[in-house]
């Protein structure tokens, strides 16, 4: 009956550990897929980030350029109001040239016709 009991305690025991062993199996196995979630799900995040950021930095890109293109359209406008000006001015310029030659030559020929009559 020693016997008995001996292998009754040990079929006891056995069971408890055996149960105990299957548990932390099962722990270990459920602790590793939670930490393999939260790294899946840790990285998914960081790459939602990822992308926001490279969203928002090309709608400023596109705001900038689209700020430039305007930009340069009005500095074009600005070029050419100017061109004409100075094209305005540059005939204005030749009139005066034009001018100024007449006046001398006329100048000239009254210096002449002064010192003729002395």
């Amino acid at each position: 009956m020693e016997i008995e009991i001996w292998k009754l305690i040990t079929i006891i025991v056995s069971a408890g550990g055996f149960w105990k062993i299957l548990d932390l199996i099962i722990k270990y196995r459920s602790d590793k897929k939670l930490k393999s979630a939260e790294a899946n799900n840790l990285y998914a995040t960081a790459q939602n980030s990822i992308v926001g950021n490279w969203v928002q930095w090309s709608q400023t890109l596109e705001k900038r350029v689209k700020e430039s293109e305007e930009h340069t359209a009005a500095m074009e406008e600005i070029f050419e109001k100017q061109r004409k000006q100075i094209r305005c001015l540059e005939k204005k310029v030749e009139q005066m040239e034009k001018k100024n030659k007449e006046l001398l030559r006329k100048l000239n020929e009254l210096k002449s016709t002064t010192q003729n009559n002395e």
